[in-house]
């Protein structure tokens, strides 16, 4: 059978060729089971490394100086053997490092491997470090050198400079950072793990929502005070309504004072009485300085109509409600002086899960017929309704005027 020696120089080159492929492989599985920490698996791997090294250097030996005395005996002796033996060594060696090598690369995949960990840290978003309690950096990732440069111009220095530099939120470049620094123990020594997490489009977010929030406080003053002014406008409004009814109702009472036959002799005592009740109305609705219980209280003395008020007006009432309550109860004042020469008006409350209900009575004289609002008493009834309340009359043994308004919203006809 034909020896190694005999085969020729081109195929010896191969055989060369293959134990050096071997000798890298077993090279590069020592260094990567020493950095996965896998020692004895790496002393394992080293018998494989020496075989492929040693066929190597013999194949070496053998195309330098052939069969003559230079070579070694050893070299000598195994070129001797038929090739085969040799075919079959290099391949139970390329199979050891075969195998050696991907049991080190299938671990590097499947395991948590310190190199696994500094890969996934590197390849985040964020920068991570953490340093010793003395100051010195125990690991920090690609991220957070770049920001320890940018922030302090040189690489990462020892931990008080940077805790120093980067705290709270901070701007570099074109994007913010937000750096927290907490205390953990690893191995029962405290270590400061500092972390940098890119802000930048929450930090825009809540930029936008404080200028949203200044512009919202803005309109909403703004709307306060437009409310205010439409609460002073709608006063107006009703005072001039009063007074626009009363202009209508002097116009009315001198027709009447002109219409007015010489034949009845009490028709100019009860017509000179009707003027002064509405001179005195007129001048109290001009009177805007006064409080409205007051007006109230005036108006009642001058027409002699003695005013009982059981209980003051409920405090869940509004100033818009409260407003109209007191026109109200003057309307009803002026009618009983003028339709029904009343002597004697009660105010009373009562308050039900829906409504506020407030009644005028008074002793007065009974309408013949139905009553319909006209004049002041509907213009009083347009006033209730823009606000969602009601004016109902209803006659018994007294004539009684009743102003339901609506309670936590509620329509008053609901009750």
């Amino acid at each position: 059978m034909t020896s190694f020696f005999a085969l020729s120089a081109f195929t010896r080159a191969c055989f060369s060729l293959c134990a050096l492929t071997e000798c890298l492989a077993c090279i590069y599985g020592i260094v990567l089971s020493a950095v996965q920490k896998r020692y004895r698996f790496a002393a394992c791997t080293l018998v494989p490394f020496a075989c492929a090294y040693f066929l190597w250097q013999v194949i070496f030996d053998i195309h330098l100086f052939g069969q003559t005395e230079k070579a070694s005996a050893v070299s000598r002796k195994l070129g001797a053997l038929a090739w085969p033996w040799w075919l079959a060594a290099i391949v139970l060696l390329g199979l050891a490092a075969a195998w050696s090598l991907f049991r080190v690369l299938r671990r590097e995949k499947r395991s948590v491997t310190p190199t696994a960990v500094k890969l996934c840290l590197d390849r985040m978003p964020c920068g991570v470090c953490c340093l010793y309690d003395d100051g010195s950096v125990l690991f920090s990732n690609v991220c957070m050198n770049g920001l320890c440069a940018a922030i302090t111009g040189s690489p990462l220095p020892d931990g008080d400079r940077l805790f120093s530099a980067a705290n709270g939120v901070l701007a570099v470049e074109d994007r913010v950072w937000r750096f927290t620094r907490r205390k953990i123990l690893l191995n029962g020594e405290p270590l400061y793990e500092l972390i940098a997490s890119d802000i930048t489009a929450e930090y825009a977010e809540t930029q936008a929502l404080e200028h949203e929030k200044t512009e919202l406080s803005r309109l909403n003053r703004e709307l306060k005070e437009y409310t205010v002014g439409i609460d002073d406008t709608v006063r107006r409004q009703e005072i001039l309504q009063a007074k626009v009814n009363i202009h209508d109702e002097m116009n009315r009472l001198m027709l009447s004072t002109m219409a007015a036959g010489s034949e009845d002799p009490a028709a100019p005592d009860r017509i000179f009485s009707l003027w002064e009740q509405n001179a005195l109305l007129l001048c109290l609705n001009a009177d805007e300085t006064a409080a409205p219980k007051d007006r109230l209280e005036k108006l009642a003395e001058t027409l002699k109509i003695r005013l009982i008020q059981n209980g003051e007006p409920p405090a869940a009432l509004s100033e818009r409600q409260q407003n109209l309550f007191f026109s109200a109860a003057q309307e009803a004042l002026a009618n009983a002086a003028k339709h029904a020469g009343a002597k004697t008006m009660e105010i009373a409350f009562r308050e039900t899960d829906t409504q506020i209900i407030c009644s005028f009575s008074n002793d007065g004289l009974l309408p013949a017929g139905e009553v319909r609002p006209t004049g002041g008493l509907m213009n009083l009834s347009l006033l209730a309704k823009e606000q969602g309340a009601d004016i109902a009359v209803s006659i018994g043994e007294r004539f009684t005027l009743c102003v339901r308004f609506p309670k936590n919203g509620e329509n008053p006809s609901d009750g």
